[in-house]
């Protein structure tokens, strides 16, 4: 039986996309492992019982990655590009001998990598493997002439990045933040998106499960009203920590006929959210994919996850980017018409209420959002898990730099 590893970051925006192609590959008689430097076995088990071959602890301090202090430092662009750095430079070579062992001891057929993951791609690298960039963001398939803070942060970085890897011994190419695979690297996304992709991308689709995520939580669904429109805002697994911004969008939806539903995180054990009516649904957190298709509107914060699922499900968006590449999911989805950006920080009441207007109105959004869940039809996957599939037994070429 050839083995499958996933070595992956261990947020829910960089697991949950892997749950698909792991569950199409088991399916399909193939051992599938996980690595991640910390402990997200809890999620494995659920989702199908996988293998978790990383630390069973999670080292990293709560307030470095969510929680109130992250959200605030992400403020801050000078901490903000040290963290990144810190994440993708200085991290990696002390991850690098942990993972070998693990390639030596699991002895996978082909290692498939988060692709901010470096660490996972030197070790395959140095241990001979063949190995897959699978990439939770569209960062991939960026065109040349886009422009972000993040892009810049990585210019400045590059030069570093690049002696990290010549210390192995080795070349690497990329894409944003992104390393990219000589032998495949998947985009979760479709050409009516992003348009066509860049040499050696391949562009197969949203990943959606197969069967439970392993993320499920359990939802009030019986406080639902069929007869109003259901307006969904999450602001993701690490920027949550955001009352006021959810205590504007309770308060531009009192003028709607909308019912709100919000994923708050920790902040529902606060006082910090106004006090809500049989209208707002409160938790702290939401079973994203199943609600999606329920909602006629959806307020995130550009996680590309997030973007990936609503547009799975055909719902517009309105759009507030934080930070990374959240601005640039921001983008493709304005480009296409299938929602609209908006500084939720600087926006009115009733800029807020305007908006979500506009997304459950019939008119340009919403067809829009429904042209491209057309071709998110396409199930990514299934087509994912073939690629590997392939490249596990020897039956892909190496993609041409």
């Amino acid at each position: 039986m050839k083995r499958i590893l996933f070595c992956v970051v261990p947020e829910k925006g960089h697991v949950n996309p892997c749950i698909g192609p792991a569950q199409h590959l088991r399916a399909a008689g193939f051992e599938v492992a996980f690595y991640a430097p910390a402990d997200i076995s809890a999620q494995l088990d659920h989702a199908g019982t996988f293998t978790f071959l990383g630390p069973r602890e999670t080292p990293e301090r709560h307030d470095l990655s969510r929680g109130a202090s992250f959200a605030a430092n992400i403020r801050d662009a000078a901490w903000l590009r040290r963290w990144i750095h810190t994440l993708l430079i200085e991290y990696t070579p002390a991850q690098v001998d942990g993972i070998r062992v693990v390639l030596r001891e699991w002895q996978p057929d082909v290692v498939v990598i988060d692709p901010l993951l470096y660490a996972s791609a030197i070790a395959a690298e140095l241990e001979g493997l063949p190995w897959v960039a699978m990439s939770n963001s569209l960062n991939p398939v960026l065109p040349d002439d886009l422009d972000s803070d993040l892009l810049r942060t990585v210019r400045w970085l590059a030069p570093e990045r690049d002696r990290l890897f010549a210390r192995y011994g080795l070349e690497a190419r990329f894409r944003g933040c992104d390393i990219l695979s000589p032998h495949l690297t998947l985009a979760f996304t479709t050409e009516d998106l992003v348009g066509t992709a860049p040499q050696g991308v391949e562009l197969v689709g949203p990943a959606l499960p197969t069967g439970p995520r392993g993320d499920e939580t359990p939802f009030p669904w019986e406080r639902l009203d069929s007869a109003r429109p259901l307006v969904y805002m999450s602001l993701g697994s690490q920027l949550y920590y955001q009352p006021e911004l959810f205590a504007k969008v309770i308060e531009a939806t009192r003028g709607t006929s909308a019912q709100l539903v919000l994923s708050v995180g920790e902040l529902i054990d606060s006082d910090l959210l106004p006090t809500v009516d049989d209208r707002v649904i409160a938790v702290r957190y939401a079973p994203q994919l199943a609600l999606l298709q329920r909602t006629q509107a959806f307020i995130n914060h550009g996680g590309a996850n997030s973007v990936m699922e609503a547009l799975a499900c055909g719902v517009p968006m309105l759009l507030s980017p934080f930070c990374n590449d959240q601005f640039h999911s921001a983008h493709f989805v304005e480009q296409a018409g299938a929602g609209r950006c908006l500084d939720l920080e600087r926006a009115t009441v009733r800029d807020i209420a305007d908006a979500i207007g506009d997304l459950l109105r019939p008119g340009p959004l919403r067809e829009h959002a429904a042209k491209i869940a057309a071709s998110y039809q396409r199930d990514g996957s299934a087509q994912a898990a073939s690629l590997i599939s392939e490249l596990a037994s020897g039956n892909r070429r190496a993609t041409t730099s």
